[in-house]
């Protein structure tokens, strides 16, 4: 008996031990586990770019807005005055050509439906005394010159009738005889409003009830300092980038510069064009880079893609479903890019989202 008892107490601490070393090998690869599986997520949802060969660029770093190309935006101004009936549609809606903006009851309207009315019959009138001076005028009752007076009396009121037709046209009227829609003149979207329903405006006002624009095309303006002019020209490069998009850069050219200064700022206004694809809205807060090439030619990747640990600088590089990371010798920077050399392929895909998490992930 007692040589058993010796044998349990001896066992029973070693099964505690080899009990304890089990959830403790367990508890490590759990952990393993889920760092590989945020390394993972982290890999998926990294924005990926290609290594690039670029000219060496430095860049004037400013700051501007984003404003509508006026070529391609329609303002619309009231043709009478009167109270608003109907708003179709809302700023930002993307309106189609002859697409009902608002309807308008107005008193105007019934002045130039009866103008037009005295203009058709004044018309009839004139026609009637022609064909009665033409009598008198065969008969020689009425000189040559009285009948041609006669005649122009109808051009004349002819004249009339057409501008009040026209006039009537442009007006759009509606269902109603008092009131007028209002129709896009352009395709494009609703970037301004100034009425709503049951509310008054005069004819005269120099407001616009709509302003509609493409996007398709916008500008950037920015301001230059006086430091900085000799270095801007037209049809310059300049990369710009937004709060809203953070990592994507949009390319354009200076397309205009106004040659004076500002008196307050003693700053000069270049404005940037480019191809929206409906990403920038105007008045957007935007940073602008205009480049100026030193005529060098580096691989070049985005300065987001860069981390930057104990010294060295390093990318993040996707290789299959996981990512390595590589040392490089960045050489220069402007604001948007990073010129550098080391051992990496342009066929490589770098990690410019979250490259520093990627790369902490990778070396804990």
């Amino acid at each position: 008996m007692k040589s058993n008892r010796q044998f349990l107490f001896v066992v029973l601490p070693a099964c505690i031990l080899l009990t304890m070393y089990s959830c403790h090998g367990s508890h490590e690869t759990a952990s393993d586990n889920s760092d590989k599986k945020l390394l993972d997520s982290l890999i998926r949802q990294s924005n990926l770019v290609n290594i690039q060969e670029l000219p060496v660029t430095s860049s004037i770093d400013l700051t501007g807005k984003v404003s509508v190309d006026e070529n391609r935006s329609a303002r619309i101004f009231p043709l009478a005055g009167g109270i608003v009936i109907n708003v179709a549609v809302e700023v930002g809606d993307y309106v189609q050509k002859d697409q009902l903006l608002a309807t308008i009851k107005s008193p105007e309207l019934i002045d130039a439906q009866k103008d037009y009315k005295n203009d058709e019959a004044e018309v009839l009138n004139q026609e009637k005394n022609v064909e009665a001076a033409k009598a008198l005028y065969k008969s020689g009752l009425m000189s040559e010159k009285e009948y041609i007076l006669t005649q122009n009396q109808l051009q004349i009121a002819k004249n009339n009738l057409q501008k009040s037709k026209e006039l009537l046209n442009i007006y759009h009227q509606g269902t109603k005889p008092d009131e007028f829609n209002i129709y896009a003149p352009v395709s494009g979207y609703v970037i301004e409003k100034n009425i709503s329903p049951n509310t008054q405006f005069q004819g005269s006002q120099s407001q616009s009830l709509f302003t509609v624009s493409d996007l398709n095309e916008i500008y950037v303006d920015a301001n230059v300092y006086e430091t900085d002019i000799n270095k801007v020209h037209m049809n310059d490069s300049v990369y710009i980038t937004t709060l809203a998009y953070p990592g994507k850069i949009f390319r354009g050219k200076i397309s205009k510069i106004l040659n004076v200064l500002d008196p307050t700022t003693k700053t000069m206004k270049v404005r940037a064009k480019l191809d929206n694809n409906i990403y920038l809205k105007p008045e957007m807060f935007a940073q602008i880079s205009i480049l100026y090439e030193s005529g060098e030619i580096m691989k070049a990747i985005p300065k987001t893609a860069v981390v930057f640990d104990n010294s060295i600088n390093y990318l993040v590089i996707q290789s299959a479903d996981s990512a390595i990371v590589k040392k490089i010798d960045v050489r220069s920077t402007n604001s948007i890019y990073a010129y550098f050399e080391g051992d990496v392929s342009k066929k490589d895909k770098v990690s410019t989202k979250d490259a520093l998490l990627i790369y902490n992930a990778i070396n804990d």
